[in-house]
């Protein structure tokens, strides 16, 4: 259960009995005491309130309604004991840049109302009643005019035969395209949207989902839009396509303005202000009520904050030598603000953990959880400890829903469910704010917690009552065990931990060779062993950092490994140029609505119909692998060797493929170019892994 009970013995008498074999802990590393002192602390139920308290809120990026969330959230941080609790206001007034970043302006949205005129007098939807049926960034109007359907209105002969100006359009593409299309180059007065804009298998199947909405934060012009479900829009469709004559009355009150980025920053001090950070981050805004997307992550955050508050001022475990900071943002654009406003925090951030969509069942919604490891960029320890964790609820759940009982009675909520923590752990996985600090420039290496697919996400049935408690404690539980052992972890289990990084290097390596002889081309084959071997070294190397006294150990280990490195075949042909990265870059080029890249090719005068075509990909995630190809461009790897990275460390990437993103970000000023450096093996090099990854506390 995940009340709080009576208090555990403590770390120190626990280490006093560590004679208990390794392989009979629970978590390897760790005697069974300091798990269950984190568990003991843990209330599911606590946090399924908070996420109710925060589902009241409209919380879009630069509104009143974000504000609030934030107050609330830093309330509860001071009263879990976090006194240096604060939200930080950063300007967002479309001009202000974070780094490459330009900010965009917020929304004060109050209130909308669409009715139809005639034939049938009726009301169609209102805001804020229904908090997704107007689409942020939605402006002042006040019209009556006939509709017209445009189909997806995204493209020029969508509008053909059709007069829109002075009508309002319906239309299913992307809003800000319809509203460039439509009313800003053909005079419409505004739009009916149903844009899916998350699709799934289940997608279409609930014809009375309302989809969230946004136009552009950059455009001062915009118009409104009213966001309608597939039912609404089919009616009338068919009603226009029956010749009917249906006009509407449109009334908004909302206003596009210079507002704040709002951040909520609290920690948990360290006993040692040198050592570093650890950092837990969740992204806070999002339609009301946007309980899973992110009211979940949210308040699985923060009651990670309570937990471990709790369990140190019991005494139950000790103070953690590094800071644990919480972070609760404007989805990746607060993550970009914060990290660029405190450079100096930042380089002090030793790892951490991102989540997002973390508390509803497979029944409900269709979702199961996901573990996402650290970018193949930025390899860590952090992997192998979350597996840890990750294996010990999924074994705890299974035998008390199979048996009962079992370690911590299955980590199971009174009242909530006793289901099995469904879920995996996965390669890295894009979406979300560990995508900007994991980025180039940052390099702080986190795992990414998530929920995925969900039927409901972005939509008005994203609500506190698919949530469940367990689910809930169980998230809790696993980032305050990972986030604590990266913080606190004694010198004297370090061992435990390098262990079980070896092992896991092992199995790793065991897949890459088998990779390697089920390989039609023997190059590929060797790259993933060699870059097998790349990787544990970079673990390993994250161990000795943060703890040294492991340093005899992981040099005798990682010459173990050096030992297993592949010899590659030299390849048929290669590219020997060197991109190097604009240093202003810091983050990923698409930061929410800001896309640098489409920027950047304007600002020089440059059509993207000019640039080479990117290749499409026949295996791996195309998405992943120009990510990455960013953060690896050091300007000390050629094009070739940044291939050969990611097609050992992820999947067989096409030279073509990788060259033409370098170009287009060349000609963009992304990045520039210089000689080549003489032949390498292409791993990261021992000063690269001066990011987080193994060099930091």
């Amino acid at each position: 259960m995940f009340r709080m009970r009576a208090v555990v013995p403590t770390l120190a008498a626990a280490l006093a009995a560590a004679a208990v074999p390794a392989q009979e802990r629970r978590v390897p590393f760790w005697p069974d005491a300091v798990p269950e002192a984190i568990h003991a602390a843990v209330d599911g139920q606590a946090a399924l309130e908070s996420v109710r308290a925060l589902g009241r809120f409209h919380r879009v990026h630069g509104s009143p309604g974000f504000a609030a969330a934030a107050e609330w959230v830093r309330d509860e941080a001071l009263k879990a004991g976090l006194s240096d609790a604060t939200v930080e206001h950063f300007p967002s007034d479309g001009t202000t840049r974070y780094s490459h970043f330009r900010s965009y302006l917020g929304w004060d949205g109050r209130e909308g109302r669409l009715d139809e005129v005639s034939p049938r007098a009726q009301p169609v939807t209102r805001f804020p009643e229904l908090p997704v049926a107007l689409a942020d960034y939605s402006q002042d109007a006040d019209v009556t005019a006939e509709l017209v359907d445009v189909g997806a209105g995204t493209s020029a002969k969508d509008y053909e035969g059709r007069e829109v100006r002075g009508r309002i359009v319906l239309a299913s593409g992307a809003l800000p395209r319809v509203h460039q299309l439509a009313v800003e180059e053909r005079g419409a007065l505004g739009i009916l949207s149903d844009f899916p804009n998350q699709t799934t298998a289940w997608s279409g199947d609930d014809p009375d989902l309302v989809r969230w909405g946004h136009l552009s934060p950059y455009q001062t012009k915009n118009r409104f839009a009213f966001m309608l479900s597939k039912r609404q829009s089919r009616e009338y469709r068919a009603r226009l396509a029956a010749s009917e004559r249906i006009t509407l009355h449109a009334f908004v009150r909302g206003e596009m303005k210079a507002a704040t980025l709002d951040v909520v920053s609290a920690t948990i001090p360290g006993t040692d202000p040198s050592a570093g950070e650890v950092v837990l981050t969740a992204h806070l805004c999002h339609q009301s009520a946007g309980a899973n997307d992110n009211a979940s992550g949210s308040a699985a955050i923060l009651e990670v904050a309570r937990t471990l508050s709790r369990a140190i001022a019991s005494g139950a475990i000790p103070k953690p030598r590094l800071a644990i900071r919480f972070l609760w943002t404007p989805e990746i654009a607060g993550s970009q603000v914060w990290l660029s406003r405190h450079p100096d925090v930042a380089a002090r951030i030793v790892g951490g953990i991102h989540m997002d969509m973390v508390g509803t069942l497979l029944a409900i919604t269709h979702s199961t959880f996901h573990l996402s490891k650290t970018a193949a960029s930025t390899p860590h320890v952090l992997d192998d400890v979350g597996q840890a964790f990750f294996d010990e609820v999924v074994t705890a759940s299974a035998q008390h829903a199979e048996r009962g009982g079992y370690g911590y009675k299955g980590f199971v909520t009174p009242g909530a469910s006793r289901d099995v923590f469904l879920g995996d752990v996965r390669p890295v996985e894009m979406g979300s704010d560990h995508e900007v600090f994991e980025a180039a420039g940052w390099s702080v290496p986190m795992l990414y917690f998530h929920d995925w697919p969900d039927v409901t996400i972005h939509t008005s049935k994203d609500q506190p009552e698919n949530l469940d408690a367990t689910k809930l404690g169980r998230v809790a539980y696993l980032g305050a065990g990972i986030a604590y052992t990266l913080a606190a972890l004694p010198d004297s289990e370090a061992p435990k931990l390098l262990a079980l990084t070896r092992s896991a290097a092992e199995k790793d390596l065991a897949g890459a060779r088998l990779r390697r002889a089920l390989s039609a081309d023997a190059r590929e084959g060797s790259l993933a062993v060699r870059e097998s071997v790349a990787v544990a070294e970079a673990k390993l190397a994250s161990i000795e950092k943060r703890w040294p006294s492991t340093a005899s150990a992981v040099r005798e280990a990682g010459a173990r490994i050096r030992g297993e490195a592949a010899v590659v075949p030299a390849a048929p042909a290669g590219d020997a140029r060197v991109p190097v990265r604009n240093p202003e870059i810091r983050g990923p080029l698409g930061v929410y609505y800001y896309d640098h890249f489409g920027e950047a090719l304007a600002a020089k005068g440059v059509s993207e119909a000019s640039l080479p075509k990117v290749p499409a990909l026949e295996t791996g995630n195309a998405e992943v692998l120009e990510y990455e190809a960013l953060n690896l461009a050091d300007g000390k790897r050629s094009i070739s060797e940044i291939r050969d990275i990611l097609s050992g460390r992820y999947a067989p990437a096409p030279l073509t493929f990788v060259a033409a993103h370098f170009e287009r970000w060349a000609a963009a000023g992304i990045v520039s170019w210089k000689p080549a450096m003489p032949a390498s093996r292409g791993a990261i090099p021992a000063d690269q892994g001066k990011t987080r990854g193994s060099s930091r506390p």
